[in-house]
């Protein structure tokens, strides 16, 4: 039997015994944690490393140690003073020392005050991990920890090994295992998402049954083996039955399907055991179904029974399959015990601890079996004379049992602090049973009393929901306690209502689809605001004397997608919001885009990454963009070169400045920033941080890209996520605030809306369920759960809701709005249980009588019996409330509103800075503003596309070529060869890899394995061949050609990163113009409509070939899979000038023959002359077709160099 529950006064509770404190919303329960450390320093004059503060957040730890040194400190100030300048304090600041100065001199109590602040720092202020962390360390001795233990912040990867041993172990050599996980789809990612929250929970119990799926097997084949000899006989049986029984049983058209099936399987010689219409229709071949019915004055054939096959059949199949769900499940606790095996074992020999390893640690040092159980316990009680558990109501049984054997045991005084009505962390581990043992256990039970946060009214309006039922929350132990108001006026003025209820349905409508009404609230939560502020505007809404604002205004939902809708139609609205939650970043689509990014980097020429990438937040193209890709080789191939560009620096310097200098080259934060799209730029930024950091561990480039994969895959199964991982903020503005509930404990606001609490989802399903019994906690599959184990886990899932919806009404300091409606569902919902007239009714009684209504009067019915209890409750809400009943949409609004500062402040302004912007780019890059200029209005909607590339006649070639592009598809020489990005990239990526020094024929496994990559039959290998001889013998200077060049002459594939001071078109068209360059005259006419931004900074690219023969002259060549023309005859001399022109191909020579001069430059290598030659690769003949020709000396370079 629980004591009585007494007021909580800091200054007369006794310092004994076991404590359970109930501190309800908004009832300072920091305030009287601070109040009562404050006493047992002064008063009970205990050091202050003598107190154990032990809370759950890091950021509580830091709240709380910031509040405990401040009444110190305040406390000291007071002392200090003369009776003249003492500050203002509070009552129990004041009693508390009045109290202590009489029982010491002032000079000594300031004395020992001084001494507790200087050593506050090793003030024992921890989070529950904290504490264990500190235990370890201290005495890991007794602990049986090693010595120098490290923390590991993330365990996920050593949970992953230990799964994959699991698989190589116990599954790859069990076929029947094999077959199990093959058949269910199980992987060691998907068990290890689903079980990985019970592995730290060592009193979990869970009992394994023995399944023999072999024999079930042996049993199936049977029986469909005699149903196989027999299946023509059988289904001429069943027409004969057929016509003389109930076709409503045995409907034709299934008995059609079901015979069709079989005969089916019968013709592949393999039973499809998972087909629904033989689970559905065979056990009905029972003769005894048979017989119940047959019709009126008919029989059966003599032969029925021998149906009894097909019966038979059935019930194996049905068996087999209960076999094998067993057998998973009996697989999956296999999986449990041996992932907690592979960590026992892992920390006998590692000094690496995980969060969950710090409790399981502490945990098993304090067990009876342990040899130093008794020592360490002593050793705590001794160290910490009392302790304060801080939202304790997140605890569990393995914390519980640690303050147990510590405190309780050694009678050290322990006050236990929370509220369970705000109980909501169940997914995270928190068991409410561990907090109601501790209920039972408590010496003393007190509760706050009075409610600092709201005015009287809201107080009282919202306390009437939860005083309707005997057991507001379904669970025993867990009542409603009134509070009293620390003020009773609003200071939101005029308050039109401390709590208003919008209903969503209108008057003809019955039952919505859940999605019209969640469109319905968001659009109606948004008219509300905007009304609101647009009345703060005018003047007519204030808070404390000033107008309200945005940032006053928070609007709390329960998903991340119900906050998107919020947000978008507050933003369609004009109004900025900022969406806070305790949600992992790494399930955000950007963390999916930054991955494809990698693996893009890691296989550039697995272009599906690169295309997800563009499509995504981070590039944002458009269906057409992403289109005009395939029909732009120089596009995808500076695509490439930056890849290839960012994966040489992330080997060389970090993913860090492999990150920035690739968004630079394609500013993409630049491009968020312009799209208003703060939360995706956050987003981008946390994930290259967290991916920085774990590449300090020496991850190589494969290895983080896994990670990262890892976290995404992890965090889209629900896994928590640490502190680093939580999302940011993306403004400090004062925004709307749109959060969720769960995030939203702990906070408040003048103004909540809640949109969405009408809403209910399906009770749990999941694969696993934990039940309270009396022993303890069981984990037991969903296959074994009693009719009785379903009730109760419906039963603290409805509290666990009633719990949330608590949290989430007790935000509000001045004015709730909450919203209602009907649904199919709406039996589920919070306010069904709590409004039900009736205080003794249970959850399943009242179910059952909205089922009862529905049945007797349709949706419209069970729609009435939800409204009526609602109408009651407002209508008969006593005087002391304010709760107003809202039907209809509000009036549309757009907001009006300005932020306002409540001081005049103006932000200096600092001198302004001439700054030169330094660029790096590209010839790509310089293409696209090329592009810009020429077409400025189809910028936003795809880049520049190769025109000869995309088969586009151009120059004056239009003519000549228009009959060379009709060409049959069945002939497969190089001209036919497809073009497009896809086919240019799989030309170059053969030639980069291919051996000039020996003939094709000799290479043909590797060429049509790349083709096949790039998905070209073995239909083009030999026309390929032919190109890539012709391309090794083409003539490029001095009679030599590439199979005349040593391999160590030869360097495919060189980087470069240009500086440049003025690459300006003026300066390159003068420069062009030269005429000993003797540049073609249709490049020279290009040349004039050079028009780009004159870059300041680097020029980065990648020279296809570089080469040199034995007397240093020097080479540069570019390949080209232009299609100009059908036949040998279309690659001409005047035909390759245009192309060159058009695609200003001429600009890119010389940016790499002045690569390679400067870098021959800095090496100290004499060269005359650089030739340039682009190999066309359709048109090379293996002597001099297809070569494009420009010779460059070196004087004509000494400008750029």
């Amino acid at each position: 039997m629980q004591p009585s529950v007494a007021a909580f006064d800091p200054f007369t509770i006794p310092i004994q015994g076991t404590n359970l404190i109930e501190a309800s919303a908004g009832t300072g329960k920091t305030f009287g944690i601070a109040a009562l450390f404050t006493r047992l320093v002064l008063l009970e004059k205990m050091p202050v490393e003598s107190i154990l503060v032990v809370t759950f957040t890091k950021a509580a730890t830091a709240e709380l140690k910031t509040r405990l040194r401040s009444r110190l400190d305040e406390a000291l100030r007071w002392l200090e003073k003369p009776d003249d300048q003492k500050p203002s304090i509070d009552d129990f600041l004041q009693n508390l020392l009045d109290k202590a100065l009489n029982q010491e001199t002032e000079a000594l109590l300031i004395l020992r005050l001084k001494a507790a602040i200087s050593q506050f720092d090793n003030a024992a202020i921890y989070t529950i991990h904290g504490f264990c962390q500190r235990l370890l360390r201290d005495y890991a001795f007794f602990c049986q920890v090693p010595f120098d233990m490290e923390l590991e912040t993330d365990g996920n990867e050593r949970l992953l090994i230990a799964a994959q041993d699991f698989w190589r172990e116990r599954v790859a050599h069990d076929a029947v295992a094999a077959r199990l996980v093959f058949g269910h789809n199980l992987t060691p990612e998907s068990e290890l998402a689903k079980m990985r929250t019970y592995i730290g929970r060592p009193l979990l119990q869970y009992a394994k049954n023995e399944v023999d799926l072999a024999e079930r097997e042996v049993e199936l084949s049977k029986a469909w083996a005699k149903v196989y000899a027999g299946l023509t006989e059988l289904e001429v049986i069943f027409e004969q039955v057929h016509s003389v029984i109930n076709k409503r049983t045995f409907a034709p058209k299934s008995m059609q399907d079901l015979f069709a099936a079989l005969k089916q399987d019968a013709a592949n010689q393999c039973l499809s055991e998972k087909n629904e219409l033989y689970r559905k229709h065979l056990p009905k071949f029972d003769l005894e179904t048979l017989k119940g019915n047959v019709n009126k004055g008919k029989t059966l054939v003599a032969n029925a029974d021998k149906l009894n096959l097909l019966a038979n059949l059935g019930r194996v199949i049905v068996a087999k399959q209960a076999a094998e769900q067993a057998a998973v499940a009996a697989l999956q606790l296999d999986f449990l015990d041996y992932i907690k095996a592979a960590v026992a074992q892992l920390k006998e020999t590692q000094r690496e601890r995980g969060y969950d390893d710090l409790l399981l640690d502490v945990y098993a040092a304090l067990n009876e079996n342990s040899l130093y159980s008794k020592a360490l316990a002593e050793m705590v009680a001794n160290t910490w004379q009392v302790a304060l558990i801080d939202e304790f109501q997140d605890t569990d049984p393995l914390q519980y049992g640690i303050f147990q054997k510590t405190f309780i045991r050694h009678g050290n005084p322990l006050f236990l602090v929370g509220d369970p009505k705000q109980a909501i962390y169940s997914f995270r581990g928190a068991d409410i049973h561990a907090y109601l043992q501790a209920a039972d256990d408590a010496d003393h039970h007190y509760t706050l009393t009075q409610n600092y946060r709201s005015h009287n009214q809201l107080i009282k309006s919202i306390s009437l929901f939860f005083q309707q039922k005997k057991q507001p929350f379904v669970l025993k132990g867990i009542g409603y306690t009134d509070v009293s108001a620390a003020r009773a006026d609003a200071c939101l003025k005029p308050l039109d209502h401390a709590l208003r209820v919008r209903w969503l349905n209108g008057d003809d409508e019955a039952a919505l689809n859940k999605e019209v009404l969640r469109s319905r609230a968001a659009e109606y939560c948004a008219d509300e605001i905007a009304a609101m502020l647009n009345r703060a505007a005018e003047g007519g809404l204030n808070l404390k004397a000033r107008p309200l604002q945005t940032g006053d205004i928070a609007v709390l939902v329960r998903t991340r997608n119900e906050g998107s809708m919020v947000g978008a139609a507050l933003k369609a609205r004009g109004i900025q919001s900022v969406l806070l939650q305790r949600h992992s970043v790494f399930a955000e689509k950007e963390a999916r885009a930054v991955a494809a990014l990698l693996a893009f980097w890691l296989r550039p020429q697995e272009t599906e990454a690169l295309r997800f990438v563009l499509g995504s937040v981070l590039f944002g193209q458009t269906a057409e963009q992403l289109y005009a890709l395939n029909q732009n080789e120089h596009q995808l191939l500076d695509y490439i070169d930056a890849a290839q560009t960012a994966l040489a620096t992330w080997q060389k310097h970090g993913i860090y400045a492999a990150m920035q200098q690739f968004a630079a080259r394609y500013d993409l934060e630049g491009g968020l920033l312009s799209a208003r799209n703060e939360r995706s730029l956050t987003n981008y930024h946390q994930i290259i941080e967290l991916l920085a950091e774990e590449d300090e561990r020496s991850r190589s480039p494969e290895s983080l890209h896994q990670w990262l994969k890892v976290q995404i895959s992890e965090a889209q199964n629900g896994k928590e996520a640490g502190e680093n991982k939580i999302l940011r903020l993306e403004s400090d503005e004062a925004l709307v605030k749109i959060v969720t509930m769960h995030a939203s404990k702990g906070l408040q606001y003048p103004v909540v809306f809640c949109p969405f609490v009408w809403d209910a989802a399906d009770y749990k399903t999941e694969d696993w369920q934990v039940i309270n019994r009396e022993t303890g906690s069981e984990l037991v599959s969903a296959l074994e759960l009693t009719d009785e184990d379903k009730n109760a886990l419906a039963d603290e899932e409805l509290g666990e809701r009633l719990r949330l919806l608590y949290v989430a009404m007790t935000r509000a300091e001045e004015q709730l709005t909450i919203y209602a409606a009907y649904f199919n569902g709406s039996a589920r919902n919070t306010f069904a249980y709590l409004l039900e007239g009736s205080e003794e009714a249970t959850r399943a009684e009242i179910e059952a009588g909205y089922a009862a209504e529905k049945k007797a009067n349709k949706a419209e019915g069970e729609k009435n019996m939800l409204l009526k209890n609602w109408l009651r409750l407002i209508e008969n809400a006593p005087e002391n409330t304010d709760i107003v009943w809202l039907q209809g949409a509000p009036e549309t609004a757009a907001s009006q509103s300005q932020t306002y500062s409540e001081n005049g402040f103006q932000a200096w302004a600092p001198t302004v800075r001439a700054f030169e912007h330094i660029r790096h780019t590209s010839f790509t890059g310089l293409l696209r503003d090329l592009s810009a200029a020429a077409a400025p209005e189809r910028e936003e909607l795809q880049p520049a596309v190769d025109a000869a590339e995309a088969g586009l006649a151009q120059s004056g070639l239009a003519e000549s070529l228009s009959e060379n592009m009709a060409v049959s598809d069945d002939v497969y020489d190089i001209y036919h060869f497809p073009r497009g990005t896809h086919a240019g990239v799989c030309l170059h990526e053969l030639l980069e890899h291919f051996e000039f020094s020996r003939p094709a024929s000799e290479q043909q496994a590797q060429i049509a394995e790349t083709l096949a990559r790039y998905g070209f039959g073995e239909e083009w290998l030999s026309a390929v061949c032919i190109m890539l001889d012709n391309a090794a013998r083409a003539e490029l200077f001095n009679h030599l050609a590439l199979a005349d060049l040593p391999e160590q002459n030869r360097l495919p594939e060189m980087d470069f990163m240009l500086k440049v001071e003025d690459f300006s078109p003026a300066r390159l068209q003068a420069w062009f113009a030269r005429p000993n360059l003797a540049l073609p005259p249709s490049c020279l006419a290009a040349a004039r409509h050079l028009d780009f931004d004159t870059v300041k900074g680097f020029l980065s690219g990648f020279i296809d070939m570089t080469c040199i023969d034995g007397e240093g002259n020097v080479c540069v060549i570019d390949y080209k899979s232009n299609y100009l023309g059908a036949e040998q005859q279309a690659y001409t001399q005047e035909a390759m000038d245009e192309a060159m022109a058009a695609h200003h191909y001429y600009l890119q020579a010389m940016i790499y023959a002045v690569a390679v001069a400067r870098y021959l430059q800095q090496q100290n290598a004499g060269f005359n002359s650089i030739c340039v030659r682009y190999l066309f690769l359709r048109g090379l003949d293996g002597e001099d077709g297809g070569v494009w020709r420009w010779q460059l000396e070196r004087a004509d370079l000494q400008e750029w160099l």
